[in-house]
């Protein structure tokens, strides 16, 4: 009798042992990555798109073109590096009426405070960032706004990107 019992509970400790071993995982996003959203100066409210745009980082690896040539472009994921509080992008728009030419080129930095952030046991941790301030130059891009300036793994507008868009 003693040994069924001592049998059982070694079966249950396998099954329990089994089960919290599970597939189960981590759902969570595990990358706080900020995401710009293109709008009109004149119509703030008024989401647009830019064909023919490249993006790609300043001063980090030759792997950092994030757009290449991409067409209708409303969005921008602008990854933030985790080594330092600040973080450069190159737009670079690849229309053929503006001949290629980097004086188009617009050039947004990101200074900002980064913690990290812990999600769970099987998450693990990400780093978070806090915006100071965003500068931008001025040669397509008109201004930018910051929407939130917290950075979290939650997938939200973080800034938007105002272009100047004619009317008839």
């Amino acid at each position: 009798m003693k040994s069924k019992i001592i049998i059982g509970n070694i079966v249950l400790l396998i099954l329990v042992w089994l089960v919290s071993c599970g597939s189960s995982g981590c759902y969570e996003n595990r990358s706080s990555i900020p995401i710009a959203a293109l709008y009109a100066t004149n119509a703030p409210t008024q989401a647009i798109a830019i064909d023919s745009v490249s993006l790609y980082g300043i001063g980090v690896s030759s792997q950092s073109l994030l757009l290449d040539c991409a067409r209708q472009v409303s969005t921008m994921t602008m990854p933030l590096r985790n080594d330092a509080d600040t973080t450069s992008y190159v737009i670079r728009y690849d229309m053929k009426a503006l001949s290629h030419t980097s004086r188009y080129n617009d050039t947004i930095t990101w200074v900002y405070t980064r913690y990290p952030y812990f999600i769970s046991g099987d998450c693990g941790v990400v780093f978070n960032y806090v915006i100071d301030t965003i500068c931008h130059t001025h040669n397509m891009l008109d201004s930018v706004a910051i929407m939130t300036d917290e950075v979290t793994n939650v997938s939200q507008e973080t800034i938007r990107l105002y272009y100047y868009v004619p009317t008839e």
